[in-house]
Parts: structure tokens; sequence; C-alpha cells
């Protein structure tokens, strides 16, 4: 009986012990296909999202994710150009992110941290027609305009929740991007654009809607790279460089208006922020 007894045990444990061991392998699948899945479908979902959201059309080559780590790594990032335009505004070839998994299984009152966006070495193309541009056409897009409070007020009649849950941005960092500044079409010229650094976005009002995030975002890359490409064209108009390489000829002294106007002053403006730029060379 004992014998018996000990032959039905050691099945028992047998059997609690494969079910254990399927069961662990199926996590491990669920995972690995969650990681797969996940990233071809920010993949597939780009082309969608861009025209929607930025006016202009998006593309994801590649997506590497890691769940448990809280690890998105994406390839391949090319924002195209808005209406009117031709170039396109953004290519990234490393984007990473990193998220507090965590906060990913909070409540719908409590935002997504991330802990860190870093894009490193993007190309931006800086595009100028007459009085318009193409990182100031992505902004009116998003609804955002230079001088807008970062912070929104927490009581904006519902709009927010029907915007889904809000995330929290530890840090973003823009490093060694170059951009190309382009004026009617011109060959254009590459200048260097410094590192763009932002730190608690949606922090002081407990998360921004993903839509404010990004205007936040896109509005300090615009401002800095504004302020590169009056560098830029200030050294064109001074025949620092071949100008007709650079933004197409006898453009040099309409550009500067036109990097005024944008800057939201005269040439004078202009002027402070070129020397500015001078100066920290």
């Amino acid at each position: 009986m004992k014998k018996a007894n000990d032959r039905t045990g050691k099945s028992v444990a047998k059997r609690v012990a494969t079910a254990v061991a399927a069961c662990a392998i199926a996590a491990v699948a669920v995972v690995a296909i969650l990681n797969y899945a996940l990233g071809a479908i920010i993949e597939k979902s780009a082309p969608a999202v861009g025209p929607a959201v930025l006016g202009t059309p998006l593309a994801v080559s590649n997506a590497n994710m890691r769940i448990l780590a809280g690890r998105v790594q994406l390839g391949g990032v090319v924002v195209g150009p808005p209406e009117g335009f031709d170039a396109n505004v953004f290519e990234m070839a490393d984007f990473k992110v990193d998220l507090d998994v965590k906060s990913l299984l909070g409540s719908a009152d409590e935002p997504i941290v991330i802990r860190e966006i870093v894009i490193d070495g993007p190309f931006v193309s800086y595009e100028l027609k007459g009085l318009h541009d193409n990182l100031h056409a992505i902004l009116a897009k998003l609804g955002v305009e230079e001088g807008d409070e970062k912070e929104k007020p927490e009581d904006d009649g519902g709009k927010k929740a029907k915007d889904g849950r809000k995330v929290r941005i530890d840090r973003f960092l823009f490093d060694n991007a170059k951009v190309r500044v382009a004026v009617a079409g011109g060959k254009g010229v590459v200048v260097p654009l410094p590192k763009i650094e932002l730190k608690g976005i949606g922090a002081k009002s407990g998360g921004a809607t993903a839509l404010e995030a990004t205007g936040e975002i896109l509005l300090s890359i615009t401002t800095g790279t504004v302020k590169a490409a009056a560098g830029a064209v200030m050294d064109v108009g001074g025949a620092a460089v071949d100008a007709a390489a650079a933004v197409g000829s006898a453009v040099g002294d309409a550009a500067k208006g036109v990097i005024g106007a944008i800057l939201g002053s005269s040439d004078e403006k202009t002027e402070e922020t070129a020397a500015e730029a001078d100066a920290a060379n």
C-alpha cells in the first residue's frame, strides 16, 4: 500500500512539474511572440499614424522590443514632407525608448512613465518656402504655437480622457544631429545642430497627452533648428560659403528676412542669433 502511495505521489509530482514547465515555456513563447508582434504592429501602423497626427508620411523600417526590460528600439524612422514641401523632415536611424514597465500596469489616471528617449545622429531637413517652413507646418498640424505653456492645466473639459493615458517623459535627448537648410528649392547647406535635452515632460501636471508631449519636443527641435539655420543663412548672406551651392543664388538677403519672420522679429534678432552662434564657435 505504501509503495502504491509513493508511486501515486511521484506521478502527481511529475505531472505538476510537467505542467509548470509547460506554463513556463508557454510564457516565454508568448513574450517572444509579443516582442515580435508589437514590433510588427509599430512598423505597419506608422503609415496610418503619420498623416493623421503629423500631417506627413511616416515610415519605420524595423522595431525591436524587449517587453520585460521596457526597451524599444526603432530604426529607419522617416518623417516625410508636409504638404507643399519636398524633403523628408526627419531621418532617424537610432531611436531608443526606455519605459518603466510597472507604469504600464497602472490605473488610467496614472501616467505611463518613459524614463528616456534617445535619438542619436538624426538628419533634419529645414525647408523654407516663402514665409513658411516645414517644421512649423507640422507644429500647426499638432496645434502648437511658440509661446504655448509647457504644462497644461488639469481642467480641460475632459479632452485628455479622450486622448488616452497621459505620459511622463523623464528625459529626452536629441544628439549629434545635422540640419540641411534649404531655401526656395536650393541644394542646401548642412550645419550641426546643438544637443537638445529636455527633462520632466508632463511631470508638473501629472502627465501630458501624447500630442502635448510630441508638440513640446518638436517645438524645442524647431527652435534649435531655426537658430542653427539663422547662423547658416547669415553666413550665406555674408559670402562665408558658396551661396549658389548652399541655398540657391541671390537668396541670401531674402533668407535673412524669412528667418527673422520665423523667429518672430526683424533682421535685428536674426543678427543677434547669428552673433550668439559665432560667439559659441
